[in-house]
């Protein structure tokens, strides 16, 4: 695939990791360099997002890429800004459903349980993310001599935190430990990698129940074996809380179970059932089956959909 004729391209960044490396995903698919740029809009601006008129930081200003590329509600006024004010110049992509016409972007990508359609929308169950074979044989060959160390086999734990949609209450964290627990009972080495949102109690009890047996704990300092774990567990067990980590481990693909969360969102549980329903995920009962598990690869349909409508 040759994209040749896009020499440059922007990433536009309010700091959140999750739609960064979506972002970071599909441009390191498309082999193209890239840039990310920071915004900081004001309070304001933040509230009425996506409408509005930005305040341009310095670096964000002419000459305009040939790309660029955003997600997240508060870079909306942004992007709309450079389409309005490049013309032609520049082409715009935003991931996610921004809650306005697609038109005035050049391309937005949504995930199938989103209202929005459109002539240039293209819309996938799971999100664009950044694994490829390569990534994961690097990272593995990175925690490969700590890995060697351990005795299989593996079961990858996937702790996601605190959001609008999932509270992690005690209830909840009880449920993850019952899960890790019977996991151990049953000979299974834990691979842990914890999130940033994750609940310092949690990890906490989980140290403790862990003790001095074999395991790979992640909890949120120091650099994370995160795709190392998806890479050599036989099975992934997630908590349901962030589509994106979801979506990575289906790009793999590996067995995949969550622990069956109370969710107060009507909009993660159409994401959850979905993938439930055709299969990709099973909820974590006690009981660990293999299963062949079909990759999902949303990021290269985007990527394909860029090339026949864009360039």
């Amino acid at each position: 695939m040759n994209f040749d004729k896009i020499k440059n391209s922007w990433i536009l960044s309010s700091g959140l990791v999750g739609c960064e490396n979506q972002c970071l995903g599909v441009i390191e698919r498309l082999g193209i360099k890239t840039e990310i740029k920071m915004i900081k809009p004001s309070v304001a601006l933040s509230l009425i997002a996506p409408y509005g008129v930005p305040f341009l930081r310095p670096q964000i200003k002419e000459p305009w890429p040939d790309l660029v590329i955003a997600a997240g509600r508060k870079t909306i006024p942004y992007l709309r800004y450079i389409k309005k004010t490049s013309k032609t110049v520049c082409k715009t992509i935003y991931l996610q459903d921004p809650k306005i016409d697609s038109k005035e972007f050049d391309i937005v990508w949504a995930p199938t349980y989103d209202a929005i359609d459109g002539d240039n929308v293209i819309k996938t169950v799971t999100s664009p993310n950044r694994v490829t074979d390569q990534l994961l044989n690097t990272q593995h060959s990175e925690w490969s001599k700590i890995l060697s160390k351990l005795k299989g086999p593996f079961v990858g734990f996937l702790i996601g935190g605190k959001s609008k949609a999932f509270s992690f209450n005690n209830k909840d964290c009880e449920k993850i430990l019952t899960a890790l627990s019977n996991v151990i009972n049953k000979g299974y080495t834990p691979l842990i990698t914890m999130s940033r949102r994750s609940p310092k109690i949690l990890s906490d009890r989980i140290r403790d129940l862990l003790g001095n047996k074999n395991n790979l704990f992640y909890d949120g300092n120091g650099p994370n074996p995160y795709f190392a774990i998806l890479k050599v567990s036989e099975v992934i067990i997630a908590t349901p809380d962030s589509a994106n980590m979801i979506s990575e481990t289906l790009n793999v693909p590996k067995p995949l179970y969550y622990i069956d969360l109370k969710s107060n969102s009507k909009r993660f549980d159409k994401f959850i059932n979905i993938l439930r329903n055709s299969g990709h995920i099973r909820p974590f009962k006690n009981n660990i089956e293999l299963f062949d598990n079909k990759k999902l690869d949303p990021t290269q349909e985007i990527v394909d959909y860029i090339s026949k409508n864009l360039f």
